[in-house]
């Protein structure tokens, strides 16, 4: 019977020719030899044992293989075409799993350009795995010198080779923008850090950069994510990472150091609310507004009455189920100029002044630790799961000390939500009446969740005219 030949052709990055060059060759050997081609694969990922991307053709290879016994019993021919040892595997596991599966099949010659291998002879067999040993540690030493000279580009502050162009900088190469237009981004940056310190949230920054036509680096709208990306990136306090290692870096940074950890610590809140429920609120007051009658919470709302809008309105709404009482409306712009007017009052009386010195008389920033410390005992949870598994501790105990755990991380949350409010109090300015109008809807918001606890709202007749003393806020300043 004629051989039948699998010539297998891999490369571990797409392009070039290289894998045509290795198909051509692998036909030239089947003519040369009067044998016939049963299939060629043809890959493209590496066949490193740290590779991520799977090698769907070389396991189809092996399936094939694995059930070619019946064939081979009755005999007919095979063999396995290679332009070189380590295209197979480059690990010498790996080749020995090939070898084995080989040999279970019958499937006994491995023939390359230069040579063969009969898998029957044990010195073959031998000098095919010493080949595939070679090929890998040609490997780890290049790894080797790759990882070391990648480690003293960081240690020299040097920035990352390849990728596109980061965005707020000039670029190299043909990725490359105006100085001009690597300010405009710069100014972005340090913008959207500043509104992140004031609170105001990545969905609002978003909103208004899309409204704006501010787009990425690329040329793409701007998403959450990429907004976060940004700013969480150390390039732009001057530092470039490696391995979770800061080094400086050789350009000038965007934002100060203290500034960007500041702005790290709030986007990396383990806290932090990453799902706002259907959106960014539209109210100002949403979320903050109560019912004075039955002390649920009041949503802002709009009517239309035969085809026409109707002013906004903060409602109590009747849900079912949720002892909404349903009786309390009062009118959403009356109600927002009530609170902002008080608001802009205690601004101008310097109301504030003794939490803004506070804030200023800290030296360091003090939520850095209290993050390190809620970080620390959500690891601490996480390992009671192993231990109570491991049978190293009770399950009793395992609740008790979850609950020890969980109360300690409510407090620390709650120092960080005073924290968070002081730091927001401390960047309201005096002329605070005549920067509101510039102001986001997340800034204002964010303005008055750092003053105010809540704000109830009492029942009113609804012939009677807005009766202000019936809109009780609850300041917490």
């Amino acid at each position: 019977m004629v051989v039948r030949a699998f010539i297998w052709c891999r490369l571990s990055r797409e392009g070039g020719r290289s894998v045509d060059r290795q198909e051509q060759d692998g036909l030239r050997l089947v003519a040369q030899r009067g044998w016939e081609v049963a299939e060629v694969f043809k890959e493209w990922a590496s066949a490193s044992e740290f590779s991520k991307k799977a090698r769907k053709e070389w396991l189809r290879l092996i399936s094939m293989i694995e059930g070619l016994k019946e064939e081979i019993k009755a005999g007919q021919e095979y063999a396995v075409i290679l332009w070189m040892e380590d295209r197979s595997a480059r690990h010498v596991i790996q080749a020995w799993e090939f070898v084995k599966v080989c040999k279970s099949a019958g499937l006994t010659r491995i023939v390359l350009p230069s040579c063969e291998y009969d898998l029957t002879d044990p010195e073959d067999e031998a000098k095919f795995m010493g080949e595939v040993l070679h090929a890998q540690r040609e490997m780890a030493k290049m790894s080797k010198r790759i990882r070391r000279a990648k480690l003293e580009a960081a240690q020299n502050g040097k920035r990352h080779a390849g990728g596109s162009r980061h965005f707020g900088t000039v670029g190299v190469g043909k990725n490359v923008v105006s100085p001009a237009q690597a300010k405009r981004e710069q100014d972005l940056i340090v913008e959207a850090a500043n509104r992140i310190l004031a609170g105001d949230s990545l969905r609002g920054i978003l909103i208004d950069w899309n409204g704006r036509g501010v787009r990425t680096s690329t040329g793409k709208m701007f998403h959450n994510y990429t907004i976060r990306q940004v700013l969480l990136s150390p390039r732009i306090a001057g530092y470039r990472v490696h391995h979770g290692t800061l080094y400086p870096g050789q350009w000038e940074p965007i934002i100060p150091l203290e500034k960007w950890q500041a702005v790290r610590a709030i986007l990396t809140d383990p806290a932090r609310k990453t799902n706002l429920g259907g959106g960014t609120p539209r109210y100002l007051l949403t979320g903050l507004v109560k019912c004075g009658q039955c002390g649920r919470r009041m949503w802002g709302t709009k009517r239309v009455n035969y085809g026409k809008e109707q002013p906004a309105s903060y409602f109590c709404r009747p849900y079912p189920g949720t002892g909404s009482c349903g009786a309390v409306r009062r009118s959403m712009t009356k109600v927002d100029e009530l609170i902002t007017e008080a608001l802009f009052q205690a601004v101008e009386a310097d109301a504030l002044d003794h939490v803004s010195r506070s804030v200023h008389s800290d030296s360091n920033d003090p939520s850095r630790e209290l993050y390190e410390q809620l970080a620390h005992d959500a690891g601490l949870l996480d390992r009671l799961e192993d231990k109570v598994a491991e049978e190293l501790i009770k399950p009793t105990t395992a609740r008790r000390k979850r609950a020890e755990i969980e109360c300690r991380m409510e407090r620390t949350r709650a120092k960080l939500d005073q924290l968070g409010d002081r730091r927001v109090m401390v960047r309201i300015p005096r002329n605070l009446r005549a920067e509101w109008e510039g102001y986001s809807l997340d800034r204002r918001r964010a303005i008055l969740r750092a003053v105010l606890n809540k704000v109830v709202i009492h029942p009113q007749g609804s012939r009677y005219r807005f009766d202000p003393d019936l809109i009780v806020p609850d300041w917490k300043v």
